[in-house]
C-alpha cells in the first residue's frame, strides 16, 4: 500500500513538473512573440504638412505620389521597397535620373495613379491592391487626409523646394530616414550636401564677381533664349550675379530680351535640352545675338537640364560645379565636369550617367551660338 501510494505521489509530482515546464515554455514563447511585436511596432512622426501620422517602425512596402516623392525614396536607397508607381514614373527619361536608373524595376510595378504634368490623380483601389504600409506623398494636408481616409493607409506628406541646398530638403530626408529604417543613409545624404555646399562656397569666396544669364530654362515645358530663372541655384551658390534677379525674388519666367542686352552678362549658359529652341531664336534674329558681349567673347556654355518632375538634385549639383569651372576656372582647376557628374550621380543613385546623358545630346560643352 505504501509502495502504491509512493508511486502515485511520484507520478503526480512528475505530471505537475511537466505542466510547469510547458507553462514556462509557453511564457517564454509568449515573451518572444511580444518582443517581435514590439520590434515590428509603430512610431508616430510629424510630416512636412504638420500632420501627426502613425506609421510602422520600419516600413518595408511603400509608394510615392506626386513630384519628388519617389525621387527621394530612391535617394534613400529604398527603391526595393516600392510596390507601385504613378503612370508617369514608368516613362524612361535620363533627365529624370532616378526614373532612368530604376526604369527596369518601375516598369514592372503596378500603376497606382497618374502623375507628372497631368497632376496627381491617385487610384485608391489600385493603391489598396498594392498594399503599401505607408504612402509618401507630395500633397496638401486636406488631400493627404482624404487619401488616408479612403485607403486606410497612413499618408506622410513630403515637399520639395527648388532651392538645391535647403533645410527643407534635409527635413524631408530626416523624416524618410525614420520611416524607411534608413536613418544612417539620411545622415549621409545631408552631410554630403552640406559638405558640397561648403566646398562650392569656399572655392568662390574671394573671387572678382562675374555676371551671367541662364537661357532656355525648362519650366512647364521647353523655352527658348528668353526662358530664365531668378535665384538660379548654380549662380547663387557659386557667387555669380544673375542678371535675371533684378526685379525678381526667385522662380522661372520669360525675360524681356532687351533687359539681357542692357545688362550684358559676362557669361551665358543654355540648358542643352532646349538648344533647338535657342537655335531657332538665333536664326530668327542673328543681329540680337551678335550684340551680346558673352557671345562675342565665346563665353557661352551648355548645361544639363535638371528640372523634370521637380528638381533632380544630383544633376543640379553637377551643374553648379560646371558653372563654377567656366566662370572661375582657377578655383575649379581640379574638377573634370563629366567625372564630377558621375561621382555625384553614383552617390545619389548608384549609377554613372554622363554617357547616357551625352547620348541624348545633354552634356557640358562650350557653344558657338552663331554656328550651331
Amino acid at each position: 500500500m505504501n509502495k502504491k501510494l509512493h508511486k502515485l505521489l511520484a507520478a503526480a509530482f512528475a505530471a505537475t513538473l511537466a505542466v510547469g515546464i510547458f507553462a514556462l515554455a509557453g511564457c517564454s514563447s509568449s515573451n518572444t512573440n511580444s518582443d517581435k511585436a514590439s520590434a515590428s511596432g509603430t512610431q508616430t512622426i510629424t510630416d512636412m504638412a504638420g500632420r501627426t501620422v502613425e506609421v510602422p517602425a520600419e516600413a518595408e512596402r511603400v509608394i510615392g505620389i506626386g513630384a519628388s516623392s519617389l525621387r527621394m525614396i530612391c535617394y534613400m536607397q529604398a527603391a526595393d521597397k516600392v510596390v507601385g508607381v504613378e503612370q508617369s514614373e514608368q516613362q524612361d527619361s535620363v533627365t529624370c535620373a532616378y526614373r532612368h536608373v530604376n526604369h527596369e524595376t518601375f516598369s514592372k510595378l503596378p500603376v497606382i495613379g497618374e502623375g507628372g504634368s497631368k497632376g496627381v490623380t491617385a487610384n485608391e483601389e489600385a493603391i489598396i491592391d498594392a498594399a503599401p504600409q505607408v504612402i509618401i506623398a507630395n500633397l496638401d494636408k486636406d488631400s493627404a487626409d482624404s487619401l488616408q481616409q479612403k485607403t486606410n493607409i497612413p499618408v506622410v506628406c513630403v515637399t520639395m523646394s527648388d532651392i538645391v541646398f535647403d533645410q527643407e530638403l534635409y527635413d524631408n530626408i530626416t523624416i524618410l530616414g525614420k520611416i524607411l529604417g534608413k536613418e544612417d543613409r539620411g545622415e549621409e545624404l545631408i552631410k554630403y550636401m552640406q559638405d558640397t555646399e561648403k566646398d562650392l562656397q569656399d572655392r568662390t569666396a574671394n573671387v572678382e564677381k562675374k555676371t551671367a544669364y541662364a537661357a532656355g530654362v525648362s519650366y512647364r515645358g521647353g523655352h527658348g533664349f528668353s526662358g530664365t530663372e531668378a535665384g538660379f541655384a548654380p549662380f547663387s551658390i557659386c557667387n555669380i550675379t544673375n542678371i535675371a534677379d533684378a526685379g525678381h525674388d526667385s522662380g522661372c519666367f520669360d525675360i524681356d530680351l532687351e533687359a539681357v542686352t542692357a545688362a550684358q552678362p559676362d557669361y551665358v549658359f543654355v540648358e542643352s535640352g532646349n538648344l533647338g529652341l535657342v537655335k531657332e531664336d538665333v536664326a530668327a534674329n542673328p543681329d540680337y545675338f551678335t550684340n551680346l558681349k558673352a557671345v562675342e567673347a565665346g563665353n557661352v556654355f551648355s548645361l544639363v537640364s535638371y528640372r523634370f518632375y521637380a528638381t533632380n538634385v544630383e544633376l543640379a549639383i553637377a551643374n553648379c560645379y560646371y558653372v563654377g569651372s567656366c566662370v572661375y576656372p582657377d578655383q575649379f582647376a581640379d574638377i573634370d565636369s563629366a567625372k564630377k557628374l558621375d561621382e555625384i550621380t553614383n552617390f545619389f543613385l548608384g549609377a554613372s550617367l554622363s554617357e547616357d546623358l551625352a547620348k541624348e545630346g545633354l552634356s557640358f560643352q562650350k557653344l558657338d551660338l552663331m554656328n550651331m
